[in-house]
C-alpha cells in the first residue's frame, strides 16, 4: 500500500503559521520583559493577564497580507480589545494608535499603513525559515517564563 504524501502548504498557510508564531513571540517577550510571573498588559486598555490568556493583536488588521508578519505591528492585547474592541471601539483603536506612535513614531506608522495597501511580497522558503526561527525563539523564552 503506498504511503500518503504530505500536501505542500500554500504560501498563504505558511504566512498564517508565521503570523501565529509571531503573536506568541510578542506575548512571550512581553512576559519576559515584565517579569511578573507571566503577566502582561494589554496595549489598548489597562487589563493585565497571563501571556497564555492574552492575544497577539495586529495594529493593522491581519487581512492586509503585506504587513501581516511584521513583528513590530503585533502587540499583546486582551481578548476583548483584540476581537470586539478593534472592530467596534474607536477608543481601543485610538489607544493602540497612540501606543504605536509613541513606540515607533508617526512617520514609521504612516509607512506601515502605506505598505499595508501594497501587494504582499512573501517568498515561501523565507517564510518557512522565519517561522522556524520564531518558533525556536519561543521555545527559549517559554523556559524563561515557566
Amino acid at each position: 500500500m503506498p504511503t500518503a504524501t504530505r500536501k505542500k502548504k500554500t504560501l498563504r498557510k505558511q504566512v498564517d503559521d508565521l503570523a501565529v508564531a509571531l503573536q506568541k513571540l510578542v506575548r512571550l517577550k512581553a512576559a519576559v520583559h515584565e517579569g511578573k510571573n507571566g503577566l502582561i498588559k494589554c496595549v489598548s486598555c489597562p487589563k493585565w493577564g497571563h501571556w497564555k490568556d492574552m492575544q497577539g493583536g495586529h495594529w493593522i488588521e491581519r487581512t492586509k497580507q503585506a504587513t501581516k508578519v511584521i513583528e513590530e505591528i503585533i502587540h499583546p492585547q486582551c481578548p476583548g480589545c483584540n476581537g470586539f474592541g478593534m472592530k467596534y471601539s474607536t477608543e481601543v483603536r485610538e489607544n493602540y494608535r497612540k501606543y504605536m506612535h509613541e513606540m515607533y513614531g508617526e512617520d514609521q506608522c504612516d509607512q506601515w499603513l502605506i505598505e499595508s495597501n501594497k501587494p504582499a511580497n512573501h517568498f515561501g522558503p523565507d517564510i518557512e525559515e522565519e517561522t522556524k526561527r520564531v518558533k525556536a525563539l519561543c521555545r527559549e523564552l517559554e523556559k524563561q517564563v515557566a
